[in-house]
């Protein structure tokens, strides 16, 4: 009888064993598949980042491009602007020129001082 529970206890003993072995493994297993759903969320969410900000970068770039134009348009409106008074200025220095020539002095000669 006595051997009997000596075997029925290491029985037990190497069940028991094998089921926390067992066990083990199932919790490693699991473990695993958590870290790879966590590191494909993490995928997912650094690919989604990427594309956002790619779609940020396209949109800065075309508003750059349309400030960029703008500006090019205002320098030749400014310079179309700026040739067209100095052209005028330019006639107009030649007029005075002209007329000058045409003209008497209107005011008399002042006498001379007697001494």
């Amino acid at each position: 009888m006595l051997r009997l529970i000596g075997v029925a206890f290491a029985a037990l003993c190497l069940i028991g064993t094998g089921s926390l072995t067992m066990a083990d493994d199932a919790t490693k297993g699991e473990m695993g598949n958590m870290k790879d759903g966590m590191k494909a969320e993490k995928g997912a969410m650094k690919g989604d980042m990427k594309a956002k900000k790619e779609e940020m970068k396209g949109k800065m770039k075309a508003r750059r491009d349309a400030l960029k134009v703008k500006r090019h348009e205002m320098k030749e409106k400014m310079k179309a602007h700026k040739d067209a008074a100095k052209a005028k200025g330019e006639e107009a220095k030649g007029v005075p020129q002209a007329m000058g020539q045409d003209m008497k002095p209107t005011v008399p000669a002042a006498p001379a001082a007697a001494p």
